[in-house]
This record gives C-alpha cells, structure tokens and sequence, in this order.
C-alpha cells in the first residue's frame, strides 16, 4: 500500500473536488482518446518526411506533447471545472520543489542506467566509440531536446491527468498497475521489442510501476518527468546504447557491448536485460530515500476518499 502522507494529485491538496459533469471514468476515456487522436495525427504528418530525419523527430516530439497538454488543459478547465492554473492542474505545479524534485529525478535516472552499464562492462565487454566534431555537437543538443519533450509526453500520458482520473474510478493500485501495463505495451511497436514475454516488455512494466511510485511520492510530476529524462538521456546520448529499440539517440558516443542477451538486452538496448531487472528493483530504496520528509518537501494533502489511497 502507498503512503497515506503524499498525494496522488498536485490540485487535490486543497481540498478541490470536480464537478459531475462527467464521471472520472468517462473523463479518463476521453484524455486517453485524445491522446490516440493526437499521436496518430501526428503520425500520419511525420510519416510524410524523410525516414531516419531528425528534425521530423524533434517537431513530432514537440508537437505532440504540446498538444496532449493542451487537450488535457481542456479536460482540466471545462470537464472538471477546475480553476487552478494550468500547470498544477495538470501536475506540474510551478513552485520552489519543482526543479529540486526535476534534478533529482534526472540524477537518479542517470545513476540507475549508469549502473545497468556498469553490469555490461564487468560482467561482459563495452566498449565506446567518439565522435566529436561540431556537426555531432549540435544534433546531440537536438537529441536532448528531443528527449525532453518525448518524457514530458509519456508522463503527461501515463502519470498525469489520465492517472487522476482512473485513480479517482479504481484507486492508486489498480490505475498504476493497468497504465503501468499500457505503459508497456505501447512499447511493444518499438523495434526488437520481442513480445509481451520478454524482458524488455516486463522491464517497461517495472519502469513504469517506478515512475508512478515517484509521482505518488513526490505528489508532481517532476520527479518522475526527471528521472524519465536522465534515464533516457543517458542511455541514448550519453552512454550510446539503443533505447527501447530506437537507435537514433546516440550522437557523440555509440557503446559496442558483447555478452549474452540476458545481460545486454540485445538489439533492444540495455532495458531489455535480466539485469536491468535487478538495477530498478535495487533503485526503488534509492527512490524511496529521495522522497523523504527530509529531502524532498511534500505538499499539502486532503486526500479525497476515493483516491484508495491507504
């Protein structure tokens, strides 16, 4: 069971409840409608550019996560009612946590893949390739760009105004565990997923139940948005790895590992590994610790009865 000192929802704190307009189930279906309508339009638009451009790329990262927070921006002021600013509404409150809670998620992320790579090279062989020159400079500034919006995207999608929503139908434990599978399902499209058997589905799934933990923690965002960031960011641009199957990221570095799948993840990347496994359970003291009284401060909470949270 979650802990009962921390919120679910950054706007529940001060005691705010929706409207009926529409029930919280009926108001979950229409966000993640919205988000579908917006990732395939947007799909639709990418797909008549170049393949392997990264430009395409960045404009389809940005656009749509800035159109799946404007849908839910819509959900939030007319569906619910709610008159809170925009960015604590959809639980990204701008206050003096934010970026604390932002850098220490990013850290943390960083940290846990750093150690996936570490199991790599004692256990197996790694070695990186460089590629300094202006040109690669530059398109890894695109990459972390591009990464940024694309972790905004899946923490607005999966631990943010659709998680209120389903938390407030069936309680914390079921919205985290159904998204947290959803979260690892749409990742069964990537290249060299390998199915719903495989590592890199179970360990998506696993990610996934952590992330969510850091929102319930933390009550934002932030912290999980960081640690989805730092996580990626270093996997793909930093260290050189393939990152859920998608090899576009690495620009100054590619990494050249050898050892069996179980411990490199194949083609998949390092988050298709029985390693990796171990890393984000061993993670989740660390997570735990961040999220202290004493290193992270928590807002204030009246938790609405239905949240099932105990």
């Amino acid at each position: 069971m979650f802990p009962a000192q921390q919120s679910v929802f950054p706007g529940a704190g001060d005691g705010y409840r929706g409207p009926a307009l529409l029930p919280p189930l009926a108001r979950f279906f229409v966000a993640a409608l919205w988000t579908v309508v917006v990732f395939w339009g947007c799909g639709a638009i990418y797909a008549l550019f170049p393949a392997r451009n990264l430009l395409p790329d960045l404009l389809f990262s940005v656009m749509t996560c800035v159109l799946t927070g404007a849908g839910f921006g819509f959900c939030v002021r007319v569906l619910d009612g709610n008159p809170k600013p925009y960015a604590a509404a959809l639980s990204l409150p701008l206050d003096p946590t934010a970026l604390r809670q932002w850098g220490s998620g990013a850290a943390l992320g960083g940290l846990l893949i750093c150690a996936d790579a570490g199991c790599v090279a004692v256990l197996g062989s790694l070695e990186f390739h460089f590629h300094i020159s202006r040109l690669m400079l530059m398109r890894g500034a695109a990459v972390a760009v591009l990464l940024l919006f694309a972790a905004l995207l899946e923490e607005l999608a999966f631990r943010g105004y659709p998680f209120q929503k389903l938390t407030e139908t069936c309680g914390a434990l079921w919205a985290v565990l159904l998204l947290s599978l959803l979260f690892g399902a749409v990742h069964l499209w990537n290249p060299s997923s390998g199915g719903w058997r495989s590592w890199g589905f179970w360990n998506t799934v696993i990610v996934g139940l952590v992330l969510a933990l850091a929102r319930i923690r933390s009550g934002s965002l932030w912290l999980p948005f960081g640690m989805h960031f730092g996580w990626n960011l270093f996997q793909g641009a930093v260290l050189g790895f393939p990152v859920s199957g998608l090899r576009d990221f690495s620009s100054l570095i590619t990494a050249r590992c050898q050892g069996p799948v179980l411990l490199t993840g194949g083609a998949y990347g390092p988050e298709a590994s029985a390693t990796c496994a171990v890393v984000l359970l061993l993670g989740i003291p660390l997570l735990w610790r961040l999220t202290s009284e004493r290193n992270i401060q928590h807002r204030p909470v009246r938790l609405p009865p239905q949240s099932g949270i105990l």
